[in-house]
């Protein structure tokens, strides 16, 4: 199989697609009815009796197909009783993953809300990235605006393919090329910094890269209007994770392809703002790096410099990815951003605690932690907080540098990332740093085996929701 690395219009295409109208007459209608429904003025008589023959075999997400008596392509699909209590955007991508291929439409009309959780878990279900092809259409009402379906589908499809490729075709080199595609498709202002500027500006940067034959680099976007308040999101992007002279073991290693799924998910997430136009001055920073083994790799007890001017020894080459955010957190600090936001493959340990469907988030900003548990829950795109837990920075001391990158024990691994990310991060800004797995260890409704986005619409709604009420 031939790679090459993602372009946003492709799937900006293909989300469209999913909603594209079939020809002639052959579209089917999905009858979405709840159980023990008794509400027949907005289902045909005929349906509703058919469909209160099937009252005693309710199970909800079962699809019943009706006889070609009842003309055209027709299926009830039963809710309401226990696995989906209303329509969601869980039962959609059930439904997706289970119905006959072919053009749908829901019938009758439902509120425009419902429908959106519908529609979305549908197209989130239509992912693949080993089958191209599209194979289940549902065709939406003339008066919804698909907007911002599309581009949430669109922007969640190419992060997943960012981090699908193999590593062998999307080093740091791949990557900058998918993300020059990705600014000149949204026509936004880019810088690559790379070769001696990194090497004497990104000192930690460079430290993590100089072991691998592709340079380190930091990418740097800017989008939007400098009257808007300044947001700068920044994802870590290991696109292979060896763990350095610390060598990860095999099973460890397998699936580190996806160490830039914090890049991924970063993208993912310009992508939907851009798209959207929120009233935001947008920059994104994605430093970019492999942590490969070679003669000149950082080694376990190295001292570096980072961009903040603190020195850092090296406990250990495996916690490469804070190193890699604390240059790009310092470079931001320097544009003095109302938030910052960073998403980051970074610890194990938030794996452990949370497991791989819930990504943990630290911040310092009691009025952001507040506002995203309200609405990640809401959003079915959950995340959950673990605290910045001041007395565990002891725990980062060295004797012959200003802080080592790792502890010296083996407890709370996620919040001494935490802690560490910190320190680069000046007091007086508003900061949220998302420790996700960005990866589905299987098949399942809505989520294909591989790489996963996690948590980005709900920081979408967040941005929204953060800069109306300045």
């Amino acid at each position: 199989m031939v790679f090459r690395e993602p372009q946003i219009k492709t799937f900006v295409n293909d989300a469209s697609k999913i909603f594209s109208r079939a020809i002639g007459r052959d579209t089917g209608l999905i009858y979405l009815i709840k159980f023990n429904c008794k509400n027949t003025k907005s289902i045909p008589k005929d349906i509703f009796n058919y469909y209160k023959k099937q009252l005693d075999n309710h199970e909800d997400g079962r699809i019943i197909y009706l006889p070609k008596k009842y003309k055209n392509k027709r299926c009830i699909i039963l809710y309401g009783k226990d696995k989906f209590k209303f329509i969601s955007k869980d039962l959609g991508a059930y439904v997706s993953s289970k119905i006959n291929n072919g053009h749908w439409e829901v019938f009758p009309s439902i509120n425009h809300s419902l429908l959106y959780k519908f529609v979305l878990g549908w197209g989130l279900d239509q992912y693949s990235f080993k089958l191209k092809t599209l194979s289940k259409f549902i065709t939406m009402p003339s008066k919804f605006n698909k907007n911002l379906l599309i581009t949430t589908l669109s922007g969640i499809f190419y992060g997943k393919d960012l981090i699908n490729i193999p590593s062998s075709e999307m080093g740091p080199n791949a990557l900058e090329k998918s993300f020059i595609d990705f600014a000149l498709y949204h026509n936004v202002n880019f810088n690559i910094f790379k070769g001696e500027e990194i090497k004497n500006s990104f000192p930690l940067i460079h430290a993590v890269g100089k072991g691998s034959i592709e340079s380190p680099r930091l990418l740097e976007l800017n989008w939007g209007n400098h009257n808007y308040p300044l947001i700068i999101l920044i994802g870590k992007g290991v696109c292979f994770d060896t763990g350095g002279l610390d060598l990860k073991l095999s099973q460890y290693m397998r699936n580190m392809k996806k160490d830039m799924g914090g890049a991924a998910s970063i993208l993912s997430l310009a992508h939907i703002i851009i798209e959207s136009k929120l009233k935001v001055n947008l920059k994104v920073l994605i430093p970019t790096v492999n942590n490969d083994i070679g003669p000149s790799s950082m080694r376990p007890g190295d001292v570096f410099n980072s961009r903040a001017g603190i020195t850092v020894e090296i406990g250990n080459t495996d916690a490469e990815g804070r190193l890699i955010l604390a240059d790009a957190l310092a470079y931001a600090n320097e544009y003095k951003p109302r938030l910052i936001i960073d998403f980051a493959t970074l610890t194990g340990a938030a794996r452990v605690a949370l497991g791989p469907d819930l990504p943990a988030f630290f911040t310092n900003s009691e009025d952001l932690a507040l506002l995203l548990n309200n609405i990640s829950f809401k959003s079915n795109d959950p995340l959950w907080r673990l605290p910045i837990y001041l007395p565990y920075g002891s725990w980062l001391g060295s004797d012959v540098a200003d802080t080592n990158n790792i502890s010296q024990g083996p407890f709370a691994g996620s919040i001494v990332a935490a802690l560490f990310l910190h320190k680069f991060v000046k007091p007086n800004i508003s900061w949220l740093h998302i420790d996700t797995y960005a990866w589905s260890d299987q098949n399942r409704a809505g989520h294909s085996k591989g790489g996963d986005i996690l948590g980005v619409r709900s920081i979408y709604k967040l941005i929204k929701e953060y800069i109306n009420n300045l």
